[in-house]
């Protein structure tokens, strides 16, 4: 018994973490939220699996910046990823930092001719 209410007890957390309002704080908190998520898959996952999806996600969404809004919205985009602190760290957990997420900007910029 003592088991099934500890296990509904994690679950309950679980579940308000995930749907609940995220932490106020510095930069997009949204992207905070799912930092924490993502975080929590390295052990499960590996850090090599969990960049490569990173990765692909980042320039997805790159992509998307700049077919919406061309330059100016992905270095919106980006300083509002920079000042997210818990997404900076997680990048830095997988091996990524700033440099990279300004060069992979700039590839998208350049491959769609955006100005």
């Amino acid at each position: 018994m003592n088991i099934i209410k500890r296990w509904l007890g994690e679950f309950k957390r679980g579940l308000s973490f995930i749907f609940g309002k995220p932490e106020p704080g510095k930069g997009n908190r949204r992207l905070a939220k799912m930092s924490k998520v993502v975080m929590a898959q390295i052990p499960e996952f590996g850090k090599d699996v969990v960049r490569t999806q990173l990765i692909k996600s980042i320039e997805s969404d790159l992509k998307r910046y700049v077919k919406k809004g061309g330059k100016d919205r992905v270095e919106r985009e980006l300083q509002e990823v920079i000042d997210t602190p818990e997404y900076m760290e997680l990048l830095h957990k997988v091996g990524l930092d700033e440099p990279h997420l300004r060069v992979m900007a700039m590839e998208a910029v350049k491959k769609r001719g955006a100005k």
